[in-house]
């Protein structure tokens, strides 16, 4: 059998394998993030969150799940999801303290219609909403208030 070798530079087989190398590593980047998942809410802060003065039966909370958060006050309600989770927003990457936000409709385009944030102040168990949207502040009178979870 007649083993014969291309003809050409030694550079040229090398650069081929560098164009397909490139190639995939595109085809990889714009595929990885059609397959994201957006990040669970962390457990601790599941539940329903109502006004530190108020009782676990008022009406006026937030209900926070694992993929979406949803306003209520008495029958009135909104859900949000698209979450969200930072963990070094309240001060940047070096950030060490014990805050989370939480920032629904996030790959929406637009900004964020609330934040929560978790363990607000770097106190443990507290968090609170800051509602950017005039029509859900007036539907939903827990903006800036603190919150604290009710016990399943």
């Amino acid at each position: 059998m007649n083993h014969t070798r291309p003809v050409g530079h030694p550079l040229q087989f090398l650069a081929g394998g560098l164009v397909k190398w490139c190639a995939g590593l595109w085809l990889l980047a714009i595929t990885l993030p059609a397959l994201a998942v957006e990040p669970p809410v962390p457990a601790e802060f599941l539940g329903e969150w109502v006004p530190v003065a108020g009782s676990c039966q008022d009406g006026n909370r937030l209900r926070v799940q694992s993929t979406t958060v949803t306003l209520v006050n008495g029958p009135d309600s909104q859900t949000f999801g698209d979450l969200d989770i930072c963990h070094s927003c309240e001060g940047g990457a070096r950030y060490g303290g014990i805050v989370v936000w939480l920032l629904p409709e996030f790959s929406a385009g637009s900004a964020a219609p609330f934040v929560v944030r978790f363990n607000a102040d770097e106190k443990k168990g507290v968090a609170i909403i800051d509602i950017k949207r005039d029509d859900l502040k007036r539907r939903f009178p827990i903006d800036g208030l603190k919150l604290r979870r009710c016990q399943p």
